[in-house]
């Protein structure tokens, strides 16, 4: 017997030592290329080492204990990131008029996928990734909705391409559409997917314009709070919210709203990504490519048509198109 257990213990050792080490390359170059989010990368790093190593080199036991220790860590950790103090400092309209391109971003997605029937888990993920704040979210949610690590993946690869693409547009938009520096700054902050992509997206149009729109994608990242709760209700769960939620919220309070933490937070927030990389360069290990192929193209064209319609609806409101 303790041959085995300690067989087990070694299995689980070499899984979490290989994403640990996958997600530490994921993270570097994510901190020197921004556009290129840490999780997305860890999760393509771990996809790739599968491919390379063998789909038995790291067993469905040590990835299943990295995923169960790594996701709920990193849920606790990200409490680190959630700025509710952002609605002290931001204009009530602007807060406003973020919500409703909240709600449309997941409303549109959500029906969309509805009328083409498309696996409602993973609609989920791409609704509340795509309204809120990228990877991170879609990590949050995932285990509360029972989310499989197909879906997981499906998701965070599918807003990672609809987000580049923002990304590498929007300047091009500002010259051809003459965007002034407000209304830019809340079309970065107010659509893009993740935080990286944001400042890429922003800093083409100077600090000024960087920092409203980080603000604006502050508001939004808040909400996650708000999705944790209201997404498993939304799929007509009854969820138990496990202790490590109510440990992401309570702490995402005490570091928003608790002057002394601000610095323990800024200490804490790359663990968060460090621990939701571990997480997702396991999953890696564990997707058989060909249960990505017959996801097909429906989900990517759903998001890339909902991204479209939410960057109309922000031109119209933002009197940059008529």
């Amino acid at each position: 017997m303790s041959t085995g257990g300690s067989g087990n213990a070694a299995e689980i050792a070499k899984g979490a030592t290989t994403g640990m080490l996958l997600a530490l390359i994921a993270y570097a170059i994510s901190y020197s290329y921004p556009s290129l989010d840490a999780l997305f990368l860890a999760l393509f790093f771990g996809m790739g080492a599968r491919v390379i190593l063998g789909a038995g080199f790291i067993s469905r036991e040590a990835i299943d204990w990295s995923v169960r220790f790594f996701i709920p860590a990193g849920i606790v950790l990200y409490s680190a990131n959630i700025p509710f103090y952002v609605f002290r400092v931001t204009n009530p309209l602007r807060i406003v008029e973020i919500l409703w391109v909240v709600f449309l971003y997941f409303a549109l997605i959500m029906a969309m996928g509805s009328v083409l029937r498309m696996e409602r888990r993973l609609t989920a993920l791409l609704a509340t990734g795509s309204a809120i704040c990228g990877a991170s979210a879609i990590a949050v949610v995932s285990p509360l909705i029972k989310a499989r690590r197909e879906e997981m993946s499906i998701a965070i690869m599918t807003i990672t391409a609809v987000g580049l693409t923002g990304a590498m547009i929007y300047p091009i938009l500002r010259d051809l559409l003459s965007i002034g520096d407000a209304a830019y700054s809340f079309l970065c902050g107010a659509t893009l997917h993740q935080m990286g992509l944001v400042k890429i997206a922003s800093s083409y149009a100077g600090e000024e314009v960087v920092s409203s729109a980080l603000a604006f994608k502050g508001v939004r990242v808040s909400l996650i709070a708000l999705a944790a709760l209201a997404v498993p209700y939304l799929l007509e769960r009854k969820p138990a919210f496990p202790l490590f939620i109510v440990g992401f919220l309570v702490l995402s309070f005490l570091f928003s709203f608790v002057e002394e933490l601000r610095g323990v937070a800024v200490l804490v927030s790359p663990f968060a990504t460090f621990a939701f990389s571990v997480a997702m360069a396991s999953i890696g290990l564990s997707i058989d490519m060909q249960s990505l192929h017959r996801a097909r193209l429906r989900y990517l064209n759903v998001s890339y048509a909902a991204w479209l319609l939410v960057v109309v609806f922000v031109l119209v409101t933002e009197g940059v198109i008529y």
